[in-house]
């Protein structure tokens, strides 16, 4: 159905006449509009769930959701990925090795670093405020260098640091820099205190 809705939209704008163009790409861009706003709403409405769980069910719904908010790079959905970044994947694997990181069983970081930098500011303000043993400051520390790349990421949080002086307490910026050295690929989700796979 999805193969035959894009064919179909590719057909209207090959064939749309000049005038026609903008109309097409208006509904169009409505259209995304329109299903990033469904699928927001189907996370909302298990959002509590999912938080107290901190576990999302492989293949439900709201898994599906998360993924193709990623997909779609829905920036509006930031702040509502980030509240449920420490929610793993029920499919969770006790391994973790080059071939299958922890990071990737954790939906809401994937779509996160998708969407890129729109959601750096959401993942700063979890460094900032979460407890740096727990898997929310964790996972904001591998997703802010999945997004921006060791290096990068150091020096967003040293300028990000200067404006919130509590990133810059001792513990808290040792703690997110080896994060980030560390990074997303070898981020082991037990090293989290607050982590349980069950």
């Amino acid at each position: 159905m999805a193969k035959q809705t894009r064919s179909s939209m590719l057909s209207v704008l090959r064939s749309a006449s000049s005038p026609e163009l903008e109309t097409v790409v208006n509904n169009y861009q409505d259209q995304r509009q329109s299903d990033v706003l469904e699928l927001i709403s189907i996370i909302s409405e298990q959002k509590e769930t999912l938080e107290k769980d901190r576990e999302i069910p492989n293949k439900s719904k709201e898994w599906f959701a998360v993924v193709l908010l990623g997909e779609l790079r829905a920036v509006e959905a930031a702040p509502l990925l980030a509240r449920l970044i420490a929610a793993r994947d029920s499919s969770f694997s006790l391994s973790s090795d080059e071939d299958n990181p922890h990071w990737y069983s954790f939906p809401a970081a994937v779509a996160l670093s998708k969407i890129g930098m729109p959601a750096v500011e959401y993942l700063m303000e979890l460094a900032r405020t979460a407890l740096p043993t727990s898997t929310a400051f964790q996972l904001s520390g591998a997703t802010l260098e999945a997004i921006l790349g060791e290096e990068l990421a150091l020096s967003a949080v040293k300028q990000y640091a200067r404006h919130h002086p509590e990133l810059s307490q001792k513990d808290r910026l040792t703690a997110l820099t080896t994060l980030l050295q560390t990074g997303h690929k070898r981020w082991i989700a037990y090293n989290a205190s607050d982590f349980s796979p069950e």
